[in-house]
């Protein structure tokens, strides 16, 4: 659990102040990304090794078709950020 990578997942939370878009895979996966790169990361399957960029590229159009979405809901819930206590970032 003190690996690179698992370290850069827990300094990254949350990976989104909207809450209904917490994962860094499939709603940000721009943050896998980064995370990968720059911990250098590499697929541990042997039989079926995938790069980071490319299941990043199949989650993109999900996170972008579901960002509008997951905004306009998490606006509307009128959840203000700066009262908050979840995160703890204001």
């Amino acid at each position: 659990m003190k690996s690179p990578i698992f370290m850069a997942y827990h300094d990254g939370q949350p990976f989104n102040q909207n809450m209904l878009r917490p994962c860094p895979m499939l709603e940000n996966p721009e943050k896998l990304r980064a995370m990968v790169r720059e911990t250098g990361a590499v697929s541990t399957d042997y039989e079926s090794p995938e790069a980071a960029d490319t299941l990043c590229d199949r989650t993109t159009p999900y996170a972008e078709n579901w960002k509008a979405t997951a905004d306009c809901l998490w606006s509307e819930s009128g959840h203000d950020c700066a009262a908050c206590s979840g995160c703890g970032k204001k």
